[in-house]
């Protein structure tokens, strides 16, 4: 359910969406935070609001199953990670925030170990939980003409990183998620079948595999160019789907360490079976698009990093009542320490 949209609600992670950043060889603490504030607007039949800060993400009543209204945000941009590296300059702990959790409205907590294994490669390895400020989703999203009740969802799991694999500039990621929401009630509302509400139960796990690669073409640009595979293995079958995506960042860097980071992604993917209400499979095609200038040094700012981004996404479904569209605009001051 979490990859029915890809938002952002911060813009300084965009930093990391490369691969892991190398690792500082002082030891002791170290870490950024991100404070900022995006608006936009959101388009989804399925997410309710963002639990902790009551921010609304969509209207609680719907007069019928056709494509989701819009609905005008106004968001926090928090990001934060701090983390202690070791005498060896090699291995440091870390907790904090990930970029491609925020893209999926998931504002899952990373807490993990990264250690430089020389000619191996950096790996990772972290265990995922959902923050505080956790995204509510409709406990019955097909409820008509009535005020729809809110349900928390929970997401926990792991994930292993593999950069710079036997010296190259190929990543690997790999991660495995639980989905668990409070009181799941889909289709409880419509004249279905026990065995018909159990298709559309949005419970379950989510399996990722990404291989990216890392091309650094002069000290100005970069580009990263990836495919994943996705399978979301959730207990309601029509909910279920997997595809692949192809994914491509570009950076440009200058000498005073101004920034401009992009990035793009297309996929593909097949629902596993149809919905009940709609006599249609979930078949999606999957679009996102941002872009973010980091100004460092800007205004007479000496450790701070102001910076304002764009996002834009879309899914495009073969059922309308699942169709998702959203776009924010974001600013920021990035400081690291």
């Amino acid at each position: 359910m979490k990859n029915l949209i890809v938002f952002l609600l911060t813009s300084a992670l965009s930093i990391t969406a490369f691969a892991l950043e190398p690792l500082q060889k002082k030891k002791g603490f170290s870490g950024f935070a991100n404070l900022g504030v995006g608006g936009g607007q959101v388009e989804s039949n399925f997410f309710a609001k963002i639990d902790g800060v009551d921010i609304d993400l969509g209207d609680d009543t719907i007069n019928d199953l056709g494509a989701p209204g819009s609905k005008d945000v106004v968001l926090p941009a928090l990001a934060f990670e701090l983390g202690y590296t070791f005498a060896n300059g090699k291995t440091r702990v870390f907790l904090g925030n990930d970029f491609a959790d925020y893209l999926q409205f998931d504002r899952s907590t990373r807490f993990g170990i990264r250690h430089d294994f020389d000619g191996l490669g950096t790996m990772q390895i972290a265990y995922l939980n959902a923050a505080a400020l956790s995204t509510e989703v409709w406990s019955d999203p097909y409820l008509v003409g009535v005020a729809r009740d809110s349900t928390k969802v929970e997401v926990s799991g792991a994930r292993f990183t593999w950069d710079n694999i036997l010296g190259t500039k190929f990543e690997l990621k790999v991660s495995a998620t639980e989905r668990d929401l409070d009181d799941e009630r889909s289709g409880e509302s419509q004249p279905l079948t026990a065995e018909e509400r159990n298709l559309l139960d949005r419970n379950g796990d989510v399996y990722l595999a990404e291989l990216g690669y890392l091309y650094k073409i002069s000290d100005k640009h970069i580009l990263r160019p990836s495919i994943r595979y996705v399978d979301e293995d959730l207990d309601g079958r029509a909910m279920a789907s997997s595809g692949v995506a192809i994914d491509l960042s570009y950076v440009y860097s200058t000498p005073k360490g101004t920034r401009w980071v992009n990035n793009a992604t297309y996929g593909e993917f097949d629902g596993d079976k149809d919905n009940p209400l709609f006599d249609k499979r979930n078949d999606a095609d999957r679009y996102f698009f941002s872009s973010t200038l980091f100004l460092r040094g800007f205004f007479g700012l000496e450790n701070w990093t102001p910076n304002i981004g764009a996002v834009w996404g879309k899914l495009d479904t073969d059922i309308n009542f699942n169709q998702s569209n959203m776009w924010l605009v974001n600013v920021g001051v990035l400081r690291r320490f």
